[in-house]
C-alpha cells in the first residue's frame, strides 16, 4: 500500500505511518490515513456504527489529521454511569473488506492524549471483537466472559501505561484452559470476574503526541489452541501471545471493531476529575488471511 500525497514530505510521512499501521502483509485493506491511495473518509458512512450508546462523539480536523473526538465529562466513568463519557459503538467497517471471512486481521489507529491529561486509574480504548454471531459477539466485556464471544481492546492505566485488555472464552472452563497462557505473559494480570490485563506497562502513551497502535488477531483452528494476539506500538511489537482459543467452533468469526473508550473500571474511583478529551485518527484495517 503506497500513499499518494500532494508533496514529497506528506508522501514520506504517510508511507512511514502506513508501515506502522500494517505490520503484516495484507491481502485487502482500508484506511482513513490522509495521502493513502483510496483513503476513505473518517465518518459513519465508513465505519457503519451500530449498538451505539447515548454518548456523543464528533469528527474533527486536528493537527493535520481527520480525527474522532471523545469527550469525557467530569465525573464520568463506565458507560452505564452518569454522566456518560467517551463513546461506545460497534463497527464492521466497509462492506468491501469482510472481516467475518478473515482468519487473521490487523486493526490500527493513532491516539492522542493532550498535554495535561489526567489518566487517573485507567480507561478503555478501541479493539477487535468477534463471536458466533453478530448478536452473540456484542457485549463480550463488562464482566461477561463467554464461550460464544471474544474481545481484544486496549487500555490506558495510571501514568499512561498501556496494555492489551482481553475477554476470551474463560480459562476456568477446562475446554479453554489454554487461555490462561495470557496470564503468564510478562506484566500480565488476570481477574476471572473481568478481563485480562496483558503486557501492562509494556509501552506508555505520551501526552501531547500521537501514539500509533496496531493489533494483529489470528483465530484458532476449532478445537485447537493456535490462536494469536499481538500488539505493535509505533511499529514495534510489544505483546505476543500464541497458543490461544478465541472460539470453539467454526461459527466463531471476527465481527468488527469494538469502538469503545471511557474511564473505568466499574466504580467511581476511576472517574475523571475534570472534563477531558482524546483524539483518534488513522483508522486502518487489513486482512492477513481468510478462513
Amino acid at each position: 500500500m503506497l500513499p499518494r500525497a500532494s508533496s514529497q514530505k506528506e508522501n514520506s510521512t504517510a508511507i512511514a505511518l502506513l508501515r506502522q499501521l500494517f505490520p503484516a502483509n495484507v491481502t485487502e485493506s482500508w484506511t482513513t490515513v490522509r495521502g493513502a491511495p483510496d483513503a476513505l473518509p473518517l465518518s459513519d458512512s465508513t465505519l457503519h456504527p451500530h449498538h451505539s450508546t447515548s454518548t456523543k462523539y464528533c469528527y474533527v480536523e486536528a493537527y493535520g489529521k481527520d480525527a474522532l473526538k471523545a469527550h469525557y465529562p467530569k465525573g464520568s466513568y463506565k458507560p452505564s454511569a452518569f454522566p456518560p463519557g467517551g463513546f461506545s459503538f460497534y463497527a464492521p467497517g466497509p462492506a468491501s473488506v469482510d472481516l467475518s471471512a478473515a482468519k487473521e486481521v490487523t486493526f490500527g489507529y493513532s491516539v492522542m492524549f493532550p498535554a495535561g491529561f489526567d489518566f487517573v486509574m485507567g480507561g478503555k480504548l478501541p479493539g477487535i471483537y468477534g463471536g458466533d454471531s453478530d448478536e452473540a459477539a456484542v457485549g463480550c466485556s463488562g464482566g461477561r466472559q463467554d464461550a460464544s464471544c471474544f474481545s481484544a481492546r486496549l487500555m490506558w492505566r495510571e501514568g499512561g501505561q498501556g496494555e492489551l485488555y482481553t475477554y476470551l472464552p474463560p480459562y476456568t472452563d477446562s475446554r479453554f484452559a489454554a487461555n490462561e497462557k495470557q496470564c503468564e505473559q510478562p506484566k500480565s494480570y488476570c481477574n476471572p470476574a473481568y478481563g485480562a490485563s496483558v503486557g501492562r506497562g509494556s509501552f506508555a502513551f505520551t501526552c501531547g503526541e500521537w501514539t500509533t497502535v496496531t493489533q494483529v488477531v489470528k483465530l484458532n483452528t476449532p478445537g485447537e489452541a493456535d490462536g494469536v494476539l499481538q500488539l505493535f506500538v509505533g511499529g514495534k511489537k510489544v505483546v505476543h501471545v500464541d497458543g490461544l482459543m478465541l472460539r470453539d467452533s467454526g461459527q466463531g468469526r471476527m465481527r468488527g471493531l469494538e469502538m469503545q473508550t471511557f474511564f473505568g473500571g466499574s466504580s467511581e474511583d476511576w472517574a475523571t476529575p475534570k472534563d477531558q478529551d482524546v483524539l483518534f485518527a488513522d483508522f486502518s484495517v487489513g486482512v492477513v488471511s481468510v478462513l
